[in-house]
């Protein structure tokens, strides 16, 4: 969906200025990276450049100015970033012990330790800020000059996820910035290999990041400019790779790919979302019949998944039954094909719920990612076993969000996140009141389950998260159609990328580098 093109902020008062380019000038860097100037097509610009945000989906943004405390890498595993050692305390996930990089300055030349963290963390937490939410902080401690305690409200295995580089909870900007975060709308002021160059930059249209002369890895500074170009239209941003303007873009529509690698470019990617509906309505407060857990299996048999993936997939998709892919800790294979296409059972199972004629329901629609097309085609579908479906489509992604908790609607377009801890998934999306699942109604069995994950080791979660999926397969809390992919398209000729995965399936920008 093509968005409006942000006009730019008009310039801030002088002291402000004068101060905003203070933290984002840099001096001359002592080094001459290996590469010219990355240009990375992207579809969206920031709201902000202020991390503590929280919005992932913003990550590119904040990764060159800013290190994470975690590096969650392709491979699944945590390795060091800002903290060289982390260790938890007890058994409870309550409590995390961190050890900080030594000889680390910010990009205005502070010093990077304990004190640094505990400043930001503190500030996050009485903001009550997405990435403190994240975290569930109660304190933050200083245990010595490059050591740092963090103690839960409640138990957050997944604490070193959060404070990896994509949920941004480990991001720690300078000192300065922690005592006046209006610093960071429109500059930077991290521990990150670039600095966001302020005479170069255009909110909402161009964002130019150039060498930080102080950062302590030099090796990962790869290029002499970063520009990071706002496209919101996507055959636009493959133009844009094909004519040299750009060298990347991200991420690229599904039905494009084809085209784009015919003409010499290379596409990378792992499926990451599942594109299907949302029963938002499983209690039947708004639609009876979808109380009935055999309606809702009714309305997964009556798909030809295979056909929809083939058709709207533009070959990048599989036909898929479950709410989770593979790198997600509660895959399971045999569950891929729960629902097979089978009109006649979906006919069986609508009469043994006492409808056999059908009934008539309303699915609110976005064209996000492709989904209004997507709904078409499964209202024709259901039309085979008598359901009557209305569309009621949202063209701006903020009428869409306010549908899906205004309680008018039954079911929805839905694209979420499949390769995500299931804890994750919970937290932001499927326990009960949720924005994908308003509905209220306690399911204690599925929470049963969530309680046993609070206190399991997210390397031997996978068991527990099985059997989660297995309850939301057979329960239908979901319509799930086919796997979409996270697409990168790039100039091979110019540029390398590293191969993302299902634990991993953003790439790092960092890690796009001049070919040699």
């Amino acid at each position: 969906m093509n968005t409006p093109k942000r006009t730019p902020r008009p310039a801030p008062a002088a002291p402000l200025l004068t101060l905003a380019l203070l933290l984002s000038a840099p001096a001359a860097s002592a080094a001459t990276p290996p590469g010219g100037t990355l240009t990375v097509a992207i579809s969206a610009a920031p709201a902000s450049l202020d991390p503590s945000s929280g919005e992932a989906s913003n990550e590119y943004y904040y990764t060159p100015a800013y290190d994470s405390l975690i590096k969650f890498d392709y491979d699944a595993k945590y390795k060091p970033g800002l903290a060289t050692a982390w260790s938890w305390v007890g058994k409870d996930f309550k409590v995390l012990d961190l050890t900080l990089r030594p000889g680390v300055k910010f990009s205005d030349g502070s010093t990077f330790d304990a004190k640094a963290v505990k400043s930001w963390l503190d500030l996050q937490m009485k903001n009550k800020s997405p990435v403190a939410v994240n975290l569930g902080t109660k304190s933050v401690q200083v245990t010595g000059p490059l050591k740092v305690r963090l103690t839960m409200t409640d138990p957050n295995p997944l604490a070193l996820l959060f404070l990896s580089r994509t949920w941004l909870s480990g991001v720690i900007p300078c000192p300065k910035a922690s005592a006046n975060p209006a610093l960071l709308k429109a500059a930077t002021c991290g521990t990150g290999p670039y600095v966001l160059d302020a005479k170069q930059t255009v909110t909402g249209d161009t964002y130019t990041y150039v060498p930080n002369p102080n950062y302590w890895d030099p090796a990962k500074v790869q290029w002499n400019k970063l520009v990071l170009k706002v496209v919101t239209n996507p055959q636009a941003a493959l133009d844009a790779v094909r004519a040299g303007q750009a060298q990347v873009a991200w991420p690229a529509q599904a039905s494009l790919i084809q085209s784009a690698v015919g003409a010499g470019l290379k596409s990378a990617g792992v499926p990451q979302n599942i594109l299907g509906l949302d029963f938002l309505d499983k209690s039947g407060k708004i639609v009876p019949a979808l109380k009935d857990v055999r309606v809702r299996q009714a309305l997964n048999y009556a798909l030809d998944r295979k056909a929809l993936a083939t058709a709207l997939g533009g070959g990048q998709g599989d036909p898929i039954s479950t709410q989770f892919l593979k790198g997600a800790d509660g895959y399971d294979a045999s569950l891929d094909n729960a629902y097979p296409y089978d009109v006649a059972k979906a006919k069986q199972l609508l009469t043994a719920a006492g409808y056999p004629q059908g009934f008539e329901l309303t699915i609110l629609s976005t064209p996000i990612a492709g989904l209004d097309t997507l709904v078409q085609a499964i209202v024709g579908y259901w039309q085979a076993i008598g359901v009557k479906a209305k569309i009621d489509n949202k063209t701006q992604g903020s009428d869409f969000f306010a549908g899906l908790t205004s309680g008018k609607y039954a079911v929805s377009a839905a694209a979420l996140g499949a390769t995500n801890p299931t804890l994750l998934a919970w937290n932001c999306c499927f326990h009960p009141g949720a924005v994908w699942n308003p509905d209220k109604t306690p399911v204690p069995q599925f929470e049963a389950l969530i309680d046993k994950l609070r206190v399991t080791d997210p390397s031997k979660a996978a068991p527990i998260a099985k059997q989660i999926n297995s309850f939301m397969t057979k329960n239908a809390w979901f319509v799930p159609v086919y796997s979409g992919k996270l697409n990168y398209v790039y100039d091979p000729k110019k540029v390398t990328l590293a191969t993302p995965s299902g634990a991993q399936p953003v790439i790092d920008i960092l890690d796009v580098r001049p070919v040699k």
